[in-house]
């Protein structure tokens, strides 16, 4: 990153961030808690099958952009495959999540008539018909950094964006209480 004049902190801390869910990843069913009954080994175990039972997916090429604050990899083509993962994703596990009927969007974002039917229903706005895959590469960045971070990143992304990358495998992560960064209980391969 210094060719792009960061260094030190000032490179990693915006990489790093400050988020619970900061770090290099791609959400096909957004954080949930567990219902009453259902126990973190039966959700495991369920994640094992599925995940055993799927595809590897490709994305295409991706295109480094911004998602409000943060930096992500978005493919350029649209991935019926990766949206169709997502949406079995959600019917898979949504048994296990307590009912969405008290969640609430991030404070500042706007959603339609149909992304709160979304919310109420799945405790995410971005699901189904409304889901877009990205990878996040960043925390959220402060708008002076935003365009020198992606600067600095792009000449080691510009190889990966022009193949893609293949999503072989499946992540579970959860938490130990408080709002401390999320943990990676297990990773289990697609197809395996």
């Amino acid at each position: 990153f210094s060719d792009a004049g960061l260094t030190g902190a000032a490179a990693t801390k915006p990489l790093a961030g400050s988020s619970r869910y900061s770090g290099l990843h791609a959400v096909f069913k957004a954080p949930f808690c567990l219902r009453e009954g259902m126990g973190p080994d039966a959700l495991k175990a369920r994640l094992i099958s599925f995940a055993a039972r799927r595809k590897r997916v490709e994305t295409g090429p991706l295109t480094l952009a911004r998602a409000g604050r943060y930096l992500v990899l978005r493919p350029i083509q649209p991935t019926p495959a990766l949206d169709w993962l997502a949406a079995q994703c959600v019917a898979a596990f949504d048994s296990f999540a307590e009912p969405a009927a008290c969640a609430t969007a991030q404070a500042g974002v706007t959603l339609n008539d149909h992304q709160r039917l979304l919310l109420k229903s799945f405790g995410d706005p971005h699901v189904l018909s409304e889901y877009r895959f990205y990878i996040t590469l960043t925390g959220p960045l402060d708008p002076a950094h935003l365009e020198r971070i992606s600067q600095a990143l792009w000449p080691m992304l510009e190889e990966i964006c022009a193949s893609g990358v293949t999503v072989d495998g499946l992540s579970l992560f959860g938490e130990t209480g408080g709002r401390a960064p999320l943990r990676l209980i297990g990773r289990y391969r697609l197809g395996a």
